[in-house]
């Protein structure tokens, strides 16, 4: 029984402080909080990237005007503040900015203050989405919920790149097979189309294809979810089959390995060896015949060393490996890609003849291009929206954040995005004089002495972020996405660690 004594003065002020805030900033899962009246009072940045709220202000919007719910009748954040009780595991599709239908757990708490209602605070985790076009802009087909979904084959793979087409090759032999596969590259690549391609080429072909994100599920939800549950496993837990079940006679896709727990990875591998899987809460076990496909966005050797994936399971899943190329070495491919991205833009009917010209083209060439495929794809579509009735793309079409990103246009400081470029060896920072890379003295170490290592660590961090801050000039703004960190983070840094902004 829910006792909202617990929460007599977990109030919004108390959940929203400078250091609490830099928590949410820098948290994994979408974190939000609306006052009594339902008004948004801070919604962190994962959660803005997943809704499209990148550039729209959602302070001081009513939290029914930011959601739409899907087959439900009022938004959960409004049922929560109605009732003054939370809403634990809350499952449920909304329609978001960018017109997709997300699906999502979410956590809702009311919040009191000194018993009186203050609002909600929503922590929310995303399980999948899918295409959702309003009655506005399109009119809805009925759909078949028995039709069969259209995967990727390798006819689908565009470029001629070498490297990449003995990735193809690789993957049309593994078809051929049951074996364990396991694809790793960089993020935007073609990971999962390489997978789909696979279950679409083999004998596999006409049972479940079911792709499961690990970094999008926490520990205590992904094993029900693998492995399924039986009533009373724990409370309100349904008799409900696991997605091994689900995927039986066909393919099951465990994108982000490297994120699933070490915990997880150890029963994902007895269940891979004995082939036969047991619900959460039974003692009866189950036979399985499934296929799995395993996708990583670094080497798994490196993930390996890192201690992010176990060794016998990066064995027993590597039986067949693919290293799928990036974008940055396969530029002979750009022209190809491009025309393919134009041909199935959603504007392609008014774009068929479109063409870049060779400035924008040689840009293309030289760009590094850190989200690979999918980045060009985006840099595409939004040219595509700003041609104006044009049938050439040239410089002064390209996205602004594409155009800064390549020096092309000065940007505002505080709200340009790193440059790709960084990341590489040709663009190295100019590092003034007073930095210093000994972040600890230990030739004063002596036998007999006692070395904390929290004061390592604390000197390390607090060296690293001096001498960033030397390089930018004091700009807290430029170091913060240097160290990848917010702003608010690096600032609850400074606070922590005592270091002042001296520039």
């Amino acid at each position: 029984m829910f006792n909202s004594r617990q929460f007599y003065n977990v109030n919004r002020a108390s959940v929203l402080t400078p250091q609490i805030r830099a928590i949410w900033d820098n948290m994994c899962i979408g974190v939000a909080v609306v006052d009594a009246d339902g008004i948004c009072e801070y919604m962190n940045p994962i959660q803005r990237r997943a809704d499209g709220f990148t550039r729209i202000p959602v302070e001081g919007q009513h939290i029914t005007s930011l959601y739409v719910p899907h087959e439900l009748e009022v938004i959960p954040t409004i049922e929560c503040l109605q009732t003054g009780k939370p809403l634990l595991k809350k499952a449920y599709w909304y329609a978001t900015s960018t017109n997709f239908l997300a699906s999502t757990v979410t956590d809702f708490f009311p919040l009191f203050d000194h018993g009186r209602k203050d609002g909600v605070i929503a922590f929310t985790i995303w399980t999948g989405n899918t295409a959702h076009v309003s009655e506005s802009r399109r009119p809805l087909k009925p759909c078949n919920a028995d039709a069969p979904y259209n995967y990727y084959t390798f006819s689908s793979i565009v470029g001629r790149d070498e490297a990449l087409q003995e990735c193809i090759h690789e993957a049309r032999s593994a078809a051929t097979s049951s074996s364990p596969v396991m694809i790793w590259g960089e993020s935007g690549t073609g990971k999962e189309l390489f997978a789909q391609a696979i279950h679409s080429a083999s004998s596999r072909a006409g049972h479940p294809f079911i792709p499961v994100n690990c970094a999008a599920i926490p520990e205590n939800l992904l094993e029900g979810i693998l492995f399924g549950t039986v009533k009373g496993a724990y409370t309100d837990a349904p008799d409900k089959p696991g997605l091994f079940e689900k995927a039986n006679c066909g393919t099951l896709l465990f994108d982000e390995l490297n994120s699933m727990p070490l915990g997880l990875q150890a029963k994902l591998l007895r269940v891979i060896q004995e082939k036969r899987v047991r619900r959460l809460g039974s003692h009866t076990e189950i036979p399985i015949n499934v296929r799995i496909i395993s996708i990583l966005n670094e080497h798994p050797l490196r993930a390996v060393d890192q201690g992010l994936l176990r060794r016998d399971l990066f064995y027993r899943l590597a039986v067949v490996g693919i290293a799928v190329p990036p974008l940055r070495k396969r530029q002979n491919d750009i022209p190809l890609l491009v025309r393919h991205i134009i041909n199935r833009s959603e504007l392609a009917m008014k774009t068929a003849g479109v063409t870049l010209d060779d400035e924008v083209m040689g840009i293309f060439r030289r760009y590094p291009w850190p989200g690979n495929i999918r980045e060009l794809a985006h840099v595409i579509e939004g040219s595509l929206a700003l041609l104006d009735g044009s049938d050439v793309i040239t410089v002064h079409n390209l996205p602004r954040h594409f155009r800064e990103a390549c020096n092309l246009q000065p940007a505002d400081d505080d709200l340009r995005p790193p440059l790709p470029v960084m990341r590489h060896a040709e663009a190295q920072l100019q590092v003034p004089a007073g930095t210093t890379p000994d972040y600890f003295d230990y030739r004063g170490i002596r036998r007999g002495d006692s070395v904390s290592i929290k004061t390592c660590l604390h000197e390390y961090e607090s060296s690293c972020i001096r001498n960033v801050l030397r390089v930018t000039g004091g700009n807290v703004a430029k170091a913060a996405r240097i160290m990848e960190l917010t702003p608010a983070g690096l600032h609850y840094r400074m606070k922590v660690l005592h270091i002042e902004n001296e520039d």
